[in-house]
């Protein structure tokens, strides 16, 4: 998966949720804002822990800012199990962005998907579209 560094994808007056009006801006931006997770773990890799490092120098220059944790997991597991694992890894990411230095009232781990098992959800039955939905994904606001 290509990394991407939050300077190259947002200019400065445009924050990084801004709305898309191209698939391929919403889909870069989906990979910025979203910290991804091996099938089962809840801890965040080296590409992850940099990402973050970035979303939290951001936070800090602005505090009038929050971000929201949605944690989303792949369809393999019990129900019970992904909310588990989903609501581990928002804590996992949240407790890393205080520990670079974020403010918690600038974080809110409130909102917890577990995604691939309804009947509006696609299927996912690869590798790759399972990987791609282990993650937390930060939604940038103003508080």
């Amino acid at each position: 998966m290509p990394q991407q560094s939050l300077e190259s994808t947002a200019a400065p007056d445009k924050p990084l949720d801004a709305p898309s009006t191209r698939d391929t801006d919403s889909v870069a931006l989906e990979e910025v804002n979203s910290i991804y997770f091996a099938k089962g773990a809840t801890r965040i890799d080296p590409a992850g822990q940099n990402k973050l490092r970035q979303h939290a120098a951001r936070l800090k220059e602005n505090p009038a800012q929050v971000v929201t944790l949605a944690g989303y997991t792949d369809d393999l597991g019990s129900d019970s199990y992904n909310l588990a694992i989903s609501d581990q890894r928002i804590e996992a990411v949240a407790k890393l962005l205080r520990t670079y230095g974020v403010p918690k009232k600038q974080i809110h781990p409130l909102r917890r998907y577990s995604v691939g098992r309804g009947e509006s959800m696609p299927d996912c039955r690869t590798k790759e579209c399972r990987q791609l939905m282990r993650r937390v994904e930060l939604i940038y606001g103003i508080r």
